[in-house]
């Protein structure tokens, strides 16, 4: 996949600078290899999901809620599949998808995904898209259970989320870890069941991550403390780290994506 700019000039006040899971295709480095990986992944996380949709939808233009949509970026890649609804927490990142990717068919909304009342203000979707959202939840099934209720019938979701372990470095951003097999336990017990599946796998040198965190501030690092406790609940992750910096050839960054389908209530009944 070529990475680029959309032709959009940059406009005083967007310059949001780049804080790991914010992705700003404009405004990316992409002379920095952490960047230019992050940015790779996620425009293919987006093209991903478009053309998911396009077919389970055979040519027909669903209404698409992209909840978790950032900056909006991908809301724009979606709205060519049909109309968009994107949701963030971030009113400064709304700011941005508002000056940059509003039309007539793609609006964004001021929400939490954790807000179970928010949530039912949102109506229904044909499509829902929830890309790097579950593992920040408090509740990801509850989340995940009001998405099939929002969906209606023939709809699809598209859901992704890391498949290797973060909890060291990431928290408190992330609450969870989420390997293949809970997370085919967890859409089986949401009904869900998984139409297709696609994986992301690539290795950050141990240079770049360094060189990334020396000169940007916005990136996640937390207190030494934090790494000993984990690490001393864990001592196979900690292993599995000093691996992957040395001999292992970089950190592993592994991503797992769906596209899922609710499981008909008849169906759900009789295979109980």
């Amino acid at each position: 996949m070529e990475l680029q700019g959309d032709g959009r000039n940059t406009i005083i006040g967007d310059n949001l600078g780049w804080k790991h899971e914010q992705v700003i295709p404009d405004e990316m480095d992409l002379s920095n290899q952490m960047q230019r990986l992050a940015l790779r992944n996620h425009l293919e996380r987006y093209h991903v999901s478009h053309d998911w949709i396009a077919a389970h939808f055979n040519g027909r233009k669903p209404r698409i809620l992209d909840l978790a949509c950032g900056t909006g970026f991908g809301s724009e890649i979606l709205a060519d599949a049909g109309e968009v609804v994107g949701v963030d927490i971030s009113e400064e990142s709304l700011e941005y998808a508002n000056r940059n990717y509003r039309d007539a068919n793609t609006s964004f909304k001021l929400g939490n995904a954790d807000d179970s009342k928010f949530l039912e203000t949102l109506g229904e979707f044909d499509a829902v898209v929830s890309l790097e959202t579950v593992e920040h939840l408090d509740n990801h099934y509850d989340y995940l259970k009001w998405v099939r209720k929002a969906l209606r019938p023939g709809g699809a979701l598209v859901v992704s989320f890391p498949c290797t372990f973060t909890m060291d470095w990431a928290t408190p951003h992330h609450k969870r870890d989420i390997s293949l097999r809970s997370a085919r336990r967890m859409f089986d017990e949401c009904g869900f069941r998984i139409l297709k599946r696609f994986n992301q796998t690539d290795r950050l040198p141990m240079h770049h991550m360094l060189h990334e965190a020396r000169t940007n501030p916005d990136i996640p690092a937390p207190p030494l403390s934090q790494w000993v406790k984990y690490y001393l609940r864990r001592p196979d992750h900690m292993l599995r780290r000093l691996f992957q910096m040395t001999a292992g050839g970089g950190l592993l960054l592994a991503h797992q994506q769906y596209l899922l389908e609710p499981v008909r209530q008849d169906a759900a009944i009789i295979r109980v």
